[in-house]
């Protein structure tokens, strides 16, 4: 869908342009407005799909677990097999923090060694690193603390001389990182996702259906394989990328289906790909489809792109210092909330069901200062990685205290 815009020639067709989009003159913003009806029926086609491919995805991981025992008996002189996810969530710039955590883990042995995620999960800036992440390898996580390290200074830019009106549809225009996003995740890239797809591995992102206000979860490994059998242009991976990091007002919206999505942060910070109570859980179907097996035991690996308690500082009466403070606030506690909520979660089955279950996270140290940069700081990028870096280096920086970390139980404790 093309959103149609005023034309400018000269000051005086700007400011009659400018005026025009604010509604004085008349001038109408694009797209099609939809019946009631239109949008139920949309409704009920999201949710069943949404539904379709939770169940798909609970399946291809119970394959996974089915294949990793089956060949677990075949040798039994190895580890026994053991589920593992990664979650990163959103946080902007601070996903630098969170690629170079992924670089300093892959020199880590032992115990807390970096594996080979069953599933990876990214929303916002997390799901920009999730193929990375993914793919696993050292070359991959040196290529996305690059990118992170060494932002281009046109990564965003002023969406044009009135970003500020109403109608515009963001502040700022990402086009410089679309490029750099699509020239990282190229054919190769997509075939190595696609390997991983083949292992029944998952690889899922979060955006919102903003038509909706529902969140929507997106399969990348198929996603990759639609690409490179050319059932759908290269630019709809990149494109969900794009709307899973699409910060609401400071980036544009990406319309993919007919439909408009927006920075899965708005509905969840962080994505975990199945609820473990439901009845169709992962153990649960395995219970049914191979009582012979045992279930699996699951590690969560979590990787807060923020501080898990926030900064004080003194918020200047502009509306961009205003407005980036409010967003960096709610990230971190809709991030923390979600956590915290799944952490009680997973201490349930472990007492009902006798589940083997870890659930680690590392955040942002509250050592950590915000450098007085402007947005998307080449600099404190920088400073991020080093730090993620050298953190991810020491398998001491993994935490697994949430029900005890003193800064969490005073944002969430009801007084």
């Amino acid at each position: 869908m093309t959103t149609q815009r005023c034309a400018r020639g000269g000051w005086f067709a700007g400011a009659a342009a400018a005026l025009a989009c604010a509604g004085m003159l008349g001038c109408a913003v694009n797209r099609r407005m939809l019946t009631e009806q239109e949008l139920a029926c949309r409704r009920e086609t999201f949710i069943q799909r949404e539904s379709g491919e939770r169940s798909r995805m609970i399946d291809v991981l119970v394959r996974r677990y089915i294949r990793e025992a089956e060949a677990h008996a075949r040798d039994p002189s190895g580890e026994p097999p053991v589920l593992d996810v990664l979650v990163l969530s959103g946080g902007g710039e601070k996903g630098a923090f969170g690629a170079g955590f992924l670089l300093g883990w892959t020199t880590v042995e032992g115990p807390l060694r970096k594996p080979q995620f069953d599933i990876v999960t990214g929303v916002s800036t997390g799901a920009l690193i999730a193929p990375f992440a993914f793919v696993g390898d050292s070359l991959s996580a040196n290529q996305i603390a690059d990118l992170y390290r060494r932002p281009s200074d046109d990564w965003f830019r002023l969406n044009g001389w009135f970003f500020f009106l109403p109608t515009s549809e963001s502040f700022l225009d990402p086009a410089g990182l679309r490029r750099d996003l699509s020239g990282e995740v190229a054919a190769d890239r997509l075939r190595q996702i696609v390997q991983g797809s083949l292992q029944d591995r998952l690889l899922v992102v979060g955006t919102t259906n903003l038509d909706l206000g529902l969140p929507a979860s997106w399969d990348l490994t198929r996603e990759a394989e639609r690409v490179l059998a050319g059932q759908c242009p290269p630019s709809r991976f990149v494109d969900i990328l794009m709307a899973s990091s699409a910060v609401p007002a400071a980036f544009p919206p990406v319309v993919i289906d007919d439909e408009l999505h927006v920075d899965g942060g708005t509905t969840s910070n962080i994505l975990i790909v199945t609820d473990l109570q439901a009845e169709d859980a992962p153990r649960r179907r395995l219970a049914q489809l191979r009582p012979d097996l045992s279930p699996p035991k699951m590690r969560f690996w979590v990787i807060i792109n923020n501080r898990d308690d926030p900064e004080p500082k003194a918020v200047q009466p502009t509306w961009w210092s205003i407005t980036k403070a409010s967003v960096d606030t709610m990230v971190r506690s809709s991030t923390l909330t979600t956590l915290r909520y799944f952490a009680q979660e997973l201490e349930y089955l472990k007492v009902t069901e006798a589940a083997e279950i870890e659930l680690r996270y590392v955040a942002i140290p509250s050592t950590w200062k915000q450098p007085a940069g402007g947005f998307f700081d080449a600099a404190a990028m920088q400073e991020l990685v080093d730090l993620g870096m050298s953190m991810g280096t020491d398998p001491g920086s993994w935490r697994s205290d949430l029900a005890r970390t003193p800064a969490l139980n005073r944002q969430l404790t009801p007084r």
